[in-house]
């Protein structure tokens, strides 16, 4: 959520500089900070080691670190870590809690997870604990190898230019969208096209074909990280109960539950699970029904999966939370869910187990400007391309040449050319696939661009407490309609429109998973994955979306 530059920032060379007027600062409003326990990193106040590096301004969980699962073994008030910290008042404590233990217990050693960071009893102390201060201390005292795998437990954001609550103040508009309601710089320039605003959609529901008609008579299934999944007649009730268009998982829903619930009642917060799969509507003031401001967010980028590929199956595994935000910790836990699924379909021979390609419509910017010093999430995504899945993550709407992660890890040129080469970094187009949007990131790790600026997708049916501006009875008597202006918080047509690289990123993913419904190799396998993505690309530049732009006519 950095600021963006207010011309664009293009000099002469073609080549995006910042505004010195902005700097790249991280701003979150407080009330979605306290709801998710969090806090920001000034770097102009923050602690540094004796590198003297200034971190970057990054948003992290201000009760809890990242330590590897191997380490909560020891994890004692006296072990080598705990002393450490001692000169700081504080400690690293393991929940008491049977149920996170339970989940803890099941991963791998080396896998991240969340502790909290408490006050050492009888220690006085006029602040909180501060990861921050506590991760700089460890590396200090301990050793940067002793704690390679430990870090801050990022706010993790669906791509987002500046987020908000449910909208009180603006009179039921729709604020903090994945290109928020600030959509115009300066002089009044509009950036964006679409705020979640109800349209009316004419065309037939995309057709699917039967599984036997595919190649390989098999359906290409893409994993949706996201906020859920809502009912819509494109797929309530499924066509095909036998073959249906979505997918999700009681079991991950139920771990991430007892995760999280775990972590709040250790920090004595109040615990605010995501244990259902389905969208919610209005979570954050229920008391007011307004529609909070990333409701909806899965069901639309499910579905441009479906328009792209309706031969698809959609997994929807419920991440991120109505205001657009999750954890780290919860991202490394879906990561780490799907990675043991496609290996042991692989390993077991189970295709229908399968995952083809993760999109991911969301990330965060590290407190480092090299991201290979924040590999936690790295690692989770090679172990997935590593069988054959392709990962779509997205570039950013902000303006910015910072790398956003995992969008950042992927291969692009450049200084990038040694990332992830099945990870696809989407940057977003407008409408008509020419020119960039102008909210989207730009850096040579963003591999794939494609329209993020005005899109229509499905979205849940759903009617807010947000009314018209204006709504006055006809009065010609043409009968017993009123007559309103539009209503933003009325969903009950079933489709919006919609813009940032949130939603650029499925339409790769769809073109992706259309690629292999073509492919009769067997899935898992990394050729299959790397003719998906030259075949993606073919269709990316024949759109004259990416590559190129063929010369005018003379």
């Amino acid at each position: 959520m950095t600021s963006a530059s207010p011309n664009g920032g293009a000099p002469s060379n073609g080549e995006p500089v910042r505004s010195p007027r902005i700097p790249d600062a991280i701003s979150i409003p407080p009330e979605i900070l306290a709801r998710h326990r969090a806090r920001l990193l000034d770097p102009a106040t923050a602690v540094r080691g004796s590198d003297n590096i200034r971190p970057l301004s990054t948003a992290y969980r201000s009760d809890t670190l990242l330590v590897p699962a191997g380490e909560l073994e020891s994890l004692v008030p006296d072990n080598d870590l705990n002393n450490a910290l001692d000169e700081l008042g504080v400690e690293l404590r393991r929940p008491r809690d049977e149920n996170w233990n339970g989940v803890i217990g099941r991963l791998p050693r080396e896998l991240g997870v969340p502790v909290p960071l408490v006050r050492k009893p009888g220690r006085a102390a006029d602040r909180a604990p501060d990861p921050w201060a506590a991760l700089v201390t460890l590396r200090e005292r301990l050793g940067v190898d002793r704690v390679a795998g430990f870090g801050l437990e990022h706010l993790v954001m669906a791509a987002s230019l500046t987020v908000e609550g449910a909208p009180v103040s603006n009179g039921g508009m729709v604020g903090g969208m994945p290109v928020s309601n600030g959509g115009n710089v300066g002089g009044g320039v509009a950036l964006y096209t679409g705020n979640r605003n109800p349209v009316a959609m004419l065309m037939r529901p995309p057709v699917r074909r039967p599984v036997g008609e595919l190649a390989g008579h098999r359906r290409p299934v893409v994993a949706v990280l996201d906020t859920g999944i809502g009912t819509h007649p494109w797929w309530t009730p499924e066509p095909d109960p036998a073959d249906p268009i979505i997918e999700v998982s009681t079991e991950f829903q139920t771990m991430l539950a007892l995760h999280e619930t775990g972590l709040a009642l250790a920090n004595g917060a109040e615990p605010h699970p995501l244990d259902d799969p389905a969208e919610q509507q209005d979570e954050i003031q229920p008391l007011l029904g307004l529609t909070d401001s990333h409701a909806g967010h899965g069901t639309f980028v499910t579905g441009l999966v479906h328009q792209l590929c309706p031969d698809a199956k959609v997994l929807s595994l419920r991440l991120l939370h109505t205001d657009g935000f999750s954890t780290e910790g919860s991202l490394l836990l879906a990561l780490n869910w799907l990675a043991e699924r496609v290996e042991a379909a692989v390993d077991h021979g189970q295709p229908d187990k399968m995952i083809d390609v993760v999109s991911l419509s969301l990330g965060f910017y590290p407190e480092t400007a090299e991201p290979s010093q924040v590999q936690q999430v790295a690692t989770l995504i090679n172990r997935l391309t590593a069988k054959g899945v392709l990962v779509v993550a997205a570039a950013g709407n902000d303006a910015t040449t910072r790398p956003f992660l995992p969008a950042a890890f992927g291969r692009g040129e450049g200084s990038a050319a040694g990332g992830i080469e099945l990870l696809a970094a989407v940057g977003a187009r407008n409408a008509q696939g020419i020119t960039t949007a102008a909210f989207s990131n730009h850096g040579d790790w963003i591999s794939r661009w494609a329209p993020g600026n005005a899109l229509v997708s499905t979205v849940p049916m759903w009617q807010g407490a947000g009314g018209p501006g204006l709504v006055y009875p006809d009065s010609l008597g043409v009968g017993p309609r009123m007559r309103t202006a539009p209503d933003p918080d009325d969903l009950r047509s079933g489709f919006a429109v919609w813009a940032g690289t949130s939603f650029a990123t499925p339409v790769v993913a769809g073109l992706l998973a259309d690629a292999l419904s073509r492919d009769v190799a067997k899935a898992g396998e990394n050729g299959r994955a790397k003719r998906a993505l030259e075949a993606a690309d073919a269709e990316l530049a024949g759109r004259r979306w990416q590559g190129p732009l063929p010369a005018p006519p003379l």
